[in-house]
Protein backbone atom coordinates (compact mmCIF):
# COMPACT_ATOMS: atom_id res chain seq x y z
CA UNK A 1 0.00 0.00 0.00
CA UNK A 2 1.66 3.16 -1.17
CA UNK A 3 -1.26 5.53 -1.70
CA UNK A 4 -3.56 7.01 0.91
CA UNK A 5 -6.49 5.85 -1.19
CA UNK A 6 -5.31 2.27 -0.61
CA UNK A 7 -6.19 2.81 3.05
CA UNK A 8 -9.51 4.53 2.41
CA UNK A 9 -10.93 2.42 -0.43
CA UNK A 10 -11.87 -1.20 0.15
CA UNK A 11 -10.54 -3.66 -2.44
CA UNK A 12 -14.02 -4.15 -3.89
CA UNK A 13 -14.24 -0.49 -5.00
CA UNK A 14 -16.19 2.36 -3.53
CA UNK A 15 -14.85 3.72 -0.26
CA UNK A 16 -13.89 7.24 0.69
CA UNK A 17 -12.02 9.86 -1.30
CA UNK A 18 -9.60 11.98 0.79
CA UNK A 19 -10.43 15.70 1.03
CA UNK A 20 -8.88 18.66 2.84
CA UNK A 21 -9.31 22.38 3.44
CA UNK A 22 -6.45 24.60 4.53
CA UNK A 23 -6.86 27.91 6.40
CA UNK A 24 -4.12 30.55 6.22
CA UNK A 25 -6.58 33.25 7.31
CA UNK A 26 -9.82 33.12 9.25
CA UNK A 27 -12.85 31.75 7.39
CA UNK A 28 -15.57 29.11 7.51
CA UNK A 29 -15.68 25.36 7.00
CA UNK A 30 -18.87 23.98 5.48
CA UNK A 31 -19.24 20.20 5.81
CA UNK A 32 -20.71 18.55 2.73
CA UNK A 33 -23.64 16.18 2.86
CA UNK A 34 -21.28 13.48 1.51
CA UNK A 35 -19.04 14.00 4.58
CA UNK A 36 -22.00 13.67 6.95
CA UNK A 37 -23.26 10.60 5.06
CA UNK A 38 -19.79 9.03 5.40
CA UNK A 39 -19.95 9.35 9.20
CA UNK A 40 -18.99 13.00 9.67
CA UNK A 41 -15.45 12.29 10.95
CA UNK A 42 -12.88 15.05 10.42
CA UNK A 43 -9.34 15.62 11.64
CA UNK A 44 -8.42 19.17 12.72
CA UNK A 45 -4.75 20.21 12.83
CA UNK A 46 -4.54 23.70 14.31
CA UNK A 47 -1.73 26.03 15.41
CA UNK A 48 -1.88 29.22 17.51
CA UNK A 49 0.04 32.38 16.56
CA UNK A 50 3.64 32.87 17.67
CA UNK A 51 4.79 35.45 20.21
CA UNK A 52 7.45 38.09 19.56
CA UNK A 53 10.61 38.43 21.62
CA UNK A 54 11.94 41.28 23.67
CA UNK A 55 15.26 43.06 24.17
CA UNK A 56 14.94 42.38 27.90
CA UNK A 57 17.15 39.37 28.59
CA UNK A 58 17.45 38.75 24.82
CA UNK A 59 14.48 36.41 24.98
CA UNK A 60 12.79 35.22 21.80
CA UNK A 61 9.06 34.60 21.38
CA UNK A 62 7.36 31.31 22.26
CA UNK A 63 5.65 29.33 19.51
CA UNK A 64 1.90 28.76 19.36
CA UNK A 65 0.25 25.61 20.65
CA UNK A 66 -0.14 22.76 18.12
CA UNK A 67 -3.15 20.43 18.39
CA UNK A 68 -4.63 17.55 16.41
CA UNK A 69 -8.21 16.57 17.22
CA UNK A 70 -10.63 14.14 15.63
CA UNK A 71 -14.28 15.24 15.66
CA UNK A 72 -17.58 13.83 14.44
CA UNK A 73 -19.89 16.36 12.79
CA UNK A 74 -23.64 15.73 12.73
CA UNK A 75 -24.87 18.30 10.20
CA UNK A 76 -23.82 20.62 7.37
CA UNK A 77 -23.89 23.82 9.45
CA UNK A 78 -20.95 26.14 8.74
CA UNK A 79 -18.16 26.28 11.32
CA UNK A 80 -16.08 29.39 11.96
CA UNK A 81 -12.29 29.04 11.87
CA UNK A 82 -10.17 31.77 13.48
CA UNK A 83 -6.45 31.93 12.73
CA UNK A 84 -4.41 33.51 15.53
CA UNK A 85 -2.19 36.40 14.55
CA UNK A 86 1.54 36.35 15.18
CA UNK A 87 2.60 39.06 17.61
CA UNK A 88 3.99 42.15 15.88
CA UNK A 89 5.00 44.14 18.98
CA UNK A 90 7.80 43.12 21.34
CA UNK A 91 6.91 41.09 24.43
CA UNK A 92 3.38 40.26 23.21
CA UNK A 93 1.68 36.84 23.11
CA UNK A 94 0.48 35.28 19.86
CA UNK A 95 -3.20 35.06 18.96
CA UNK A 96 -5.47 32.09 19.66
CA UNK A 97 -6.59 29.86 16.75
CA UNK A 98 -10.07 28.36 17.13
CA UNK A 99 -12.14 25.82 15.22
CA UNK A 100 -15.89 26.15 15.86
CA UNK A 101 -16.33 28.62 18.72
CA UNK A 102 -14.48 26.37 21.17
CA UNK A 103 -14.47 22.84 19.70
CA UNK A 104 -10.69 23.01 19.25
CA UNK A 105 -8.64 25.91 20.65
CA UNK A 106 -4.87 26.30 20.11
CA UNK A 107 -3.44 28.95 22.41
CA UNK A 108 -0.99 31.51 21.07
CA UNK A 109 2.63 31.50 22.21
CA UNK A 110 3.04 33.24 25.55
CA UNK A 111 4.87 36.53 25.84
CA UNK A 112 8.58 35.76 26.06
CA UNK A 113 9.66 34.32 29.35
CA UNK A 114 11.35 31.05 28.40
CA UNK A 115 8.29 29.07 29.54
CA UNK A 116 5.07 27.79 28.04
CA UNK A 117 2.34 27.14 30.58
CA UNK A 118 -0.56 24.80 29.85
CA UNK A 119 0.48 24.10 26.25
CA UNK A 120 0.60 20.75 24.45
CA UNK A 121 3.51 21.48 22.12
CA UNK A 122 7.20 22.15 22.60
CA UNK A 123 7.23 25.79 21.52
CA UNK A 124 9.22 27.44 24.30
CA UNK A 125 11.63 30.16 23.22
CA UNK A 126 15.36 30.49 23.50
CA UNK A 127 16.69 32.47 26.45
CA UNK A 128 20.22 33.72 25.81
CA UNK A 129 22.66 34.63 28.51
CA UNK A 130 21.69 31.57 30.54
CA UNK A 131 22.90 27.99 30.67
CA UNK A 132 19.68 27.00 28.83
CA UNK A 133 20.59 27.34 25.15
CA UNK A 134 17.60 25.28 24.03
CA UNK A 135 14.39 26.09 22.24
CA UNK A 136 11.25 24.10 21.55
CA UNK A 137 11.21 22.55 18.07
CA UNK A 138 7.40 22.43 18.00
CA UNK A 139 5.59 19.70 16.03
CA UNK A 140 7.17 19.18 12.61
CA UNK A 141 8.33 22.79 12.91
CA UNK A 142 4.85 24.18 13.61
CA UNK A 143 4.78 26.19 16.84
CA UNK A 144 8.58 26.20 17.26
CA UNK A 145 10.04 28.75 19.65
CA UNK A 146 11.95 31.71 18.28
CA UNK A 147 15.71 31.82 18.40
CA UNK A 148 18.74 34.00 17.81
CA UNK A 149 21.36 34.26 15.10
CA UNK A 150 23.01 31.14 16.54
CA UNK A 151 20.16 28.92 17.76
CA UNK A 152 16.52 28.16 17.00
CA UNK A 153 14.16 29.67 14.44
CA UNK A 154 15.71 32.88 13.13
CA UNK A 155 12.96 33.96 10.72
CA UNK A 156 9.54 32.37 11.35
CA UNK A 157 7.87 30.69 8.38
CA UNK A 158 4.51 32.31 7.65
CA UNK A 159 1.46 30.41 9.00
CA UNK A 160 3.63 28.14 11.13
CA UNK A 161 2.89 29.64 14.57
CA UNK A 162 6.64 29.97 15.16
CA UNK A 163 7.88 32.57 17.62
CA UNK A 164 9.91 35.59 16.54
CA UNK A 165 12.90 37.25 18.12
CA UNK A 166 13.14 40.84 19.38
CA UNK A 167 13.26 42.30 15.84
CA UNK A 168 10.99 39.86 13.94
CA UNK A 169 7.26 39.24 14.47
CA UNK A 170 5.87 35.84 15.39
CA UNK A 171 4.17 33.87 12.60
CA UNK A 172 0.40 33.61 12.19
CA UNK A 173 -1.34 30.34 13.06
CA UNK A 174 -2.65 27.66 10.72
CA UNK A 175 -5.49 25.13 10.38
CA UNK A 176 -5.82 22.03 8.17
CA UNK A 177 -9.02 19.98 8.09
CA UNK A 178 -8.95 16.52 6.51
CA UNK A 179 -11.74 13.98 5.96
CA UNK A 180 -13.01 11.28 3.62
CA UNK A 181 -16.22 11.27 1.60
Amino acid sequence: MSNITDFLRPSGGGGLKPKYQEFLTSGTFTPSQALIDAGGVINVFIVGGGARGTNYGSTSGNGGEVLTEQLTLLNTNTIDVTIGAGATAQNVSGGVSVFGLSLVTALGGEAPNGNQSSRLSMGFSLVTGTSNSFYGAGVNGYGAGGGTASYGVKIPKQNSGQGGNNSISGANGYCLITWGE
